[in-house]
């Protein structure tokens, strides 16, 4: 797998601060809630691409054999879905013939243009198969550090906007709650994701005392 690039961009105005406050008093106490945000880009990761396969039986066998031999041992292959069927339902008399089979496989490349190879070796074999591209591959160990890499990102950014709000206030303060807001980012079973980048979100929350 090529090396995977990571660039970070550190978004320097994000999010929304949260301030309650008596400046009537002495040695008042304000709260305030900030957004931190990340930015990750991955460049140059695995690419992915579907092979969909409808056939007869005998087509379905040499396309398990293709996608267990030798030629294909260099990927990743996974079989997404698998099913047959027959034209007019199970139970109809339209329903006559053999049963058509469908499979679907996820390959991992090692780079873009081995789409090509793939294509051009199916095409040899006489295969009836749809080939489309379908995300990138980020396995678990690259994941778990892109995400604890962001999170500490995102928090550094909160902490200097807070940091920077009390310093123009004279005033100093102390973290209350830490809390990560992008959930919807949850990293998939099967390592198949749809997007370069990754956005990581921190909000955190803290009390500003003064002197």
């Amino acid at each position: 797998m090529h090396r995977l690039v990571v660039k970070y961009f550190l978004f320097a105005v994000l999010g929304t601060g949260v301030i309650s406050c008596n400046l009537n008093q002495p040695n008042a106490t304000k709260t305030i809630a900030l957004i931190g945000v990340d930015k990750v880009t991955f460049e140059e990761v695995a690419p992915c691409i579907n092979v969909s396969f409808n056939g007869n039986l005998d087509q379905k066998k040499a396309l398990e054999s293709l996608m267990k031999g030798t030629e294909m041992a260099k990927f990743r292959v996974d079989i997404t879905s698998e099913n047959f069927y027959k034209d007019g339902g199970y139970d109809s008399k339209t329903g006559a013939g053999d049963f058509t089979y469908g499979i679907s496989y996820t390959v991992v490349l090692n780079k873009a243009t081995e789409k090509d190879l793939i294509s051009k070796l199916l095409a040899e074999n006489k295969l009836p198969v749809n080939i489309n591209s379908s995300g990138y591959y980020l396995s678990p160990q690259k994941n778990k550090a892109l995400q604890d890499i962001g999170f500490q990102k995102a928090l550094a950014n909160a902490k200097s906007r807070i940091n920077a709000y009390a310093d123009s206030l004279g005033m100093q303060y102390e973290v209350m709650d830490i809390e990560e807001i992008d959930d919807y980012q949850l990293y998939p079973a099967n390592g198949i994701i749809y997007t370069d980048e990754l956005v990581k979100k921190v909000k955190v929350k803290a009390h500003l005392t003064g002197d």
